[in-house]
């Protein structure tokens, strides 16, 4: 049997454009995944800024692009990091217990705050994202960012994003000071 040499050509053709372009692919892929770790790392912030703000007291006026520092703990859901996005739920620990600083409460998922009443947990959590050049969150997760991780005290600098509302406090944030990872019992660091 023979093949047509115009058929040998495209066969060839097309190994050579898939084979290009699956290794462009990958470069941006990777390019992509360095350009959102290093947009995360830079956000850190090493000292905690001063004059931060729980939760329940920045929810209190939740203007888009009004400027905020609040303090919180990173709890509130069974999730509150997002793996593939740097998107967190940051509660308030004046109003809020994580599981594991209940005497005799061993939940395997201590920072679902899941003993606390559900009104009281909406009225007092955030959302907590780093938004890219297009304003959309990073295609990064933030858990390790830090020592960034469930229970993690955090103060964040940022501002009140636009969509936010008395019941959906979403902060676009700028710098973030990871206070204390949590290992269980403790108080609220001095800020």
């Amino acid at each position: 049997m023979t093949i047509h040499p115009r058929i040998l050509y495209s066969i060839a053709l097309c190994l050579v454009v898939t084979g290009c372009g699956g290794g462009d692919e990958r470069a941006n892929h990777t390019s992509l995944d360095t350009s959102a770790s290093d947009m995360l790392a830079s956000i850190l912030l090493p000292k905690a800024p001063e004059g931060a703000v729980s939760i329940s007291e920045a929810r209190q006026n939740p203007a888009p692009g009004t400027r905020i520092i609040l303090s919180g703990k990173v709890m509130g859901n069974d999730n509150p990091i997002i793996q593939s996005r740097a998107l967190l739920t940051l509660g308030d620990p004046t109003r809020l217990d994580s599981c594991d600083l209940i005497p005799g409460d061993e939940c395997p998922t201590p920072w679902d705050v899941c003993c606390a009443d559900p009104d009281v947990v909406r009225a007092s959590i955030a959302t907590i994202q780093i938004i890219d050049e297009n304003g959309k969150p990073v295609k990064a997760g933030l858990r390790g960012v830090g020592g960034l991780r469930e229970l993690s005290y955090l103060i964040v600098v940022g501002e009140v994003a636009e969509g936010s509302n008395e019941n959906n406090f979403l902060v676009n944030a700028t710098g973030i000071h990871v206070a204390m990872a949590q290992t269980g019992g403790g108080s609220i660091p001095k800020q």
